[in-house]
């Protein structure tokens, strides 16, 4: 399965996901495999360090004039 986003691509959270982190870019550090039961995921960072684990739904690319 071929993954929608890339290593190093800059990523927004779709709206129905951000509330507190609206406008919050974040970069795709790491494409987690899927599991048996699991889809593939993406593990994201923000600029700061904080990172979580999003679904590939749960995210959308980041506008070209975006900033890390």
């Amino acid at each position: 399965m071929q993954s929608t986003f890339h290593i190093g691509q800059l990523v927004r959270l779709s709206a129905d996901v951000a509330d507190r982190e609206k406008g919050r870019t974040y970069c795709v550090v790491s494409i987690v495999a899927p599991g048996t039961e699991r889809p593939p995921a993406y593990l994201i960072k923000t600029m700061t360090g904080g990172d979580k684990i999003v679904r590939q739904e749960d995210i959308r690319p980041a506008p070209a004039h975006a900033l890390p």
